[in-house]
């Protein structure tokens, strides 16, 4: 019983997730004020709604502080049962990252509805799958809020549920993205704006991707729980997976700067005049 209820087993994995966490939060800073430095032309609903998600960020990434504060500090040498019951900041960093992870989700359905031209029957089917993984997420919560029993966060069918609704979500808004801007259809565009399309494409795909593959893991290591060990891997992306998700949204905001940049440089290049031979 000792083992199992160990520190070190409990909380290693999600402290290692902590670390990359903490160094996705300082990406995420230094991406929100490129963002507000470069971007003050965009509208006031868009710029609320990128600061409100990182605030909701910079409240999750001081809960998981408060989180190993309390486990590695608070509870050092005293009894066992201080670190076997969920501390409530553990409660209140799940529920931020399902915020997180629902809002950015958002931002993604509407980048869809606007890129597939209204289309109903895919936003039907995106906005079903970011419902689905963001009610699972809230089932999860109020459960740990409940019990606050580290089992419930670590072994409940919700939370592996949520993270395969987000993957799932995120393959379809990647694959979507890919499909209606691809090469065979945008031929007709003139060639400039076709590679600011392809570029902005590709930096949307590559942080698609990111997150999807954080969501799966997480929902992957959720089928190998059978041994001791195995119990709490989850805890290590589960760290992750909110910092994933406003480091995508971000990225491909920002992307916009250096594809104009790049765009703006070859049409100056082009129209530079040439200097006469002098006889």
């Amino acid at each position: 019983m000792m083992a199992v209820n160990s520190t070190e087993l409990m909380w290693g994995p999600g402290f290692i997730g902590f670390i990359i966490a903490t160094v996705l939060y300082g990406t995420a800073f230094g991406q929100y004020l490129f963002y507000v430095r470069w971007f003050p032309q965009d509208s006031r609903k868009l710029k609320l709604f990128i600061t409100m998600t990182f605030c909701l960020e910079t409240i999750h990434e001081y809960l998981l502080i408060g989180i190993y504060w309390y486990i590695l500090i608070s509870c050092h040498r005293t009894s066992i049962e201080c670190t076997a019951q969920l501390p409530w900041q553990v409660l209140l960093a799940v529920l931020m990252a399902y915020w997180i992870i629902f809002a950015v989700q958002c931002f993604y359905v509407h980048r869809v509805w606007i890129i597939t031209g209204q289309n109903r029957f895919i936003m039907g089917i995106v906005c079903a799958l970011a419902t689905a993984s963001f009610v699972c997420g809230m089932i999860l919560s109020g459960l740990i809020f409940n019990t606050r029993r580290p089992e419930d966060l670590f072994h409940t069918k919700w939370s592996q549920l949520a993270s395969f609704a987000s993957a799932l979500c995120d393959a379809v808004t990647t694959g979507t993205v890919w499909w209606f801007l691809r090469p065979a259809r945008t031929d007709n565009i003139r060639s400039r704006s076709r590679s600011y399309l392809n570029e902005l494409l590709r930096v949307f795909i590559q942080m698609g991707l990111f997150s999807f593959l954080v969501a799966t893991t997480l929902a992957v290591l959720y089928q190998f729980q059978e041994d001791l060990v195995g119990r709490f891997y989850t805890a290590a992306p589960g760290a992750v997976i909110g910092n994933s998700y406003i480091n995508s949204m971000l990225a491909v905001l920002n992307a916009r700067k250096s594809v104009r940049e790049r765009e703006r440089s070859a049409r100056n290049a082009l129209e530079l005049p040439t200097i006469p031979t002098i006889h």
